[in-house]
């Protein structure tokens, strides 16, 4: 066979491929939300699972949305494969876009010293800046899917309830590649992210995640300042 030949064979045999591979885009695209969730790592775990069943190309959770987005063969029911997977979970799927939510935070009454300083991922350049003068402030890294972080919302309110030298500022970061997140919480691997000034305005304490024991300790350290 000569080069020639080869190689117009080989320029065939790869057109054909081409052809008969189907492109992403032509792969149906179901968006299924889903309503009154807890937290994101169920969300996580129903794009995991529906990901494994056969006909489905690639599946992925929406964090901020609240949103199941699946590429699947035509024929496949998204809305009835994810139904059984999350059968027994308090959480509600409804199919279509733009329907998603999560469980929401306890109230915050509004006589206690609490203040949004970010939503959705908004860059804040120093944290510092914003402390209360003559209080032990708390500031909270969180975000609506971050269940922990609704605990200490709740642990928050009760003890603002009760001390008025305590200060609460929450900074919603979005998802993890935020504006926000990427200047304030490099190496961070949890939310809730909390950070602890004391009176005298010098940080006490940061860690992530959910630890109330040291919030408390850290807040008794910064009120003695």
């Amino acid at each position: 066979m000569s080069a020639r030949r080869a190689l117009g064979l080989a320029w065939v045999f790869a057109f054909f491929l081409v052809a008969c591979t189907p492109s992403v885009a032509s792969v149906p695209r179901t968006v299924v939300s889903l309503a009154k969730l807890d937290c994101a790592d169920c969300g996580l775990k129903l794009a995991h699972d529906i990901a494994a069943r056969p006909g489905v190309q690639k599946a992925r959770f929406d964090r901020r949305r609240s949103e199941l987005v699946v590429l699947a063969e035509p024929g496949f029911d998204v809305l009835a494969a994810a139904r059984e997977l999350a059968k027994g979970e308090a959480y509600e799927l409804v199919l279509g876009a733009g329907q998603g939510s999560y469980l929401p935070a306890p109230p915050i009454p509004s006589e206690l010293d609490v203040v949004w300083l970010v939503r959705d991922g908004a860059d804040l350049a120093d944290l510092a800046s914003h402390r209360a003068t003559d209080k032990v402030t708390v500031m909270e890294f969180g975000a609506v899917w971050c269940e922990p972080c609704r605990a200490v919302d709740a642990h928050m309110v009760a003890l603002l309830g009760s001390r008025k030298d305590v200060a609460y500022r929450k900074l919603d970061v979005g998802d993890w590649d935020s504006a926000l997140a990427r200047h304030h919480l490099v190496g961070a691997s949890a939310l809730p992210f909390i950070v602890v000034f004391g009176k005298d305005g010098r940080q006490v304490d940061s860690f992530g995640g959910l630890d109330l024991a040291r919030l408390d300790r850290a807040i008794a350290a910064g009120a003695t300042r």
